[in-house]
């Protein structure tokens, strides 16, 4: 999720980039010298939530699909979700809110498949919770450091406050990277953030997780981060399009059945950050279930995300027309993927 800032400037390059969007997408994509079909995917960040996206260019499941993906980096949500309506990508991969706050602006989009399938944020504090990580009681009382308002550590515990009824929890807002200098230097007891800053501050810091969201079963599943493009991509590309789903569909699995070799690929994306550290961040995520190991965007998942966006007044309303799942999620491509890999 983005600040209102960020959306009111997606809001205003929507209209204008829609107006380019039919001439832009109905060029015929590029050839590569070797035959293959040129992709461009914009990420939001360089992000371990984004690790499929790396396992299926590292492992060359992009090529065996006919595809050679450009992957860049937008800087943010509303960037990389901009330069797929501009044209300058086909698709990009973020928050998928973005989808349907397009179609509440009049503009298009679709989401086809699903990156990271929980609510990857993670609690530090000086001592460990229970064994589950899913005792909410563990704020009462607390100091906690979440982002600044709307974005996501903010909403995600306002609405668990709202959600379960917590008492005596302060809010603690502070800028994005500092969380574990506040719990560190005593301003806090707890903070809100994401990997691999929570496998930082385990590792190197000595600090403990406390509390998990992909841990309570409220919020598991939960469409985090979705792979995302226009409905006129879809019908001018459909071969590229099916490639590029199915080989992220062979990466997510690739990361449940060899998660040593997923660590030396995400070694190898986050070269600064020390080996421990990124193993620490990658086995946490599989045990969150974080990344889809069946990238269909579900519809259980994509209420949870709608119902947060609504509480932080990313959308205007829901369900209505512009941000139903029916009218943002295809899942066609997934199951062919999913068809195509149980075949062999």
């Amino acid at each position: 999720m983005n600040t209102r800032k960020l959306l009111r400037q997606f809001a205003v390059t929507a209209t204008s980039a829609t107006v380019l969007l039919a001439a832009a997408c109905g060029s015929e994509p590029a050839q590569a010298t070797d035959g293959t079909t040129t992709v461009r995917i914009s990420q939001a960040f360089q992000s371990l939530l984004y690790l499929p996206l790396y396992v299926a260019h590292e492992n060359g499941y992009f090529q065996e699909q006919g595809v050679t993906v450009d992957i860049a980096t937008g800087g943010g949500g509303t960037q990389s979700w901009t330069a797929v309506l501009s044209g300058s990508a086909d698709f990009s991969i973020q928050d998928p809110v973005f989808v349907p706050k397009s179609h509440e602006n009049g503009g298009p989009g679709v989401v086809v498949a699903a990156i990271q399938n929980a609510p990857s944020v993670f609690v530090i504090g000086r001592n460990g919770g229970n064994a589950t990580l899913n005792d909410p009681s563990v704020f009462e009382g607390k100091k906690v450091v979440v982002s600044p308002e709307p974005d996501t550590s903010w909403a995600f515990m306002k609405y668990l406050i709202d959600q379960k009824g917590l008492k005596d929890v302060t809010m603690v807002n502070v800028a994005l990277g500092s969380e574990l200098a506040a719990v560190a230097g005593g301003q806090a007891d707890l903070a809100l953030s994401f990997e691999p800053t929570v496998s930082q501050a385990v590792v190197d810091q000595g600090l403990a997780v406390v509390y998990s969201f992909p841990a309570n079963p409220d919020w598991y599943p939960f469409a985090f981060s979705s792979l995302t493009t226009t409905e006129k991509y879809l019908q001018d590309n459909p071969e590229p399009a099916q490639g590029v789903v199915t080989a992220i569909a062979k990466a997510s699995k690739f990361i449940y059945a060899d998660p040593e070799a997923t660590i030396d690929i995400a070694a190898k994306y986050f070269p600064d950050l020390p080996r421990e550290v990124v193993a620490a961040a990658v086995e946490r995520e599989i045990d969150a279930k974080g990344y889809a190991e069946d990238i269909t965007v579900t519809k259980e998942s994509w209420d949870r995300n709608m119902e947060i966006s609504l509480f932080t007044k990313n959308i205007a309303a829901y369900p209505s027309d512009a941000t139903s799942y029916e009218n943002n999620v295809n899942t066609e491509l997934t199951t062919r993927a999913r068809d195509a890999l149980e075949a062999g």
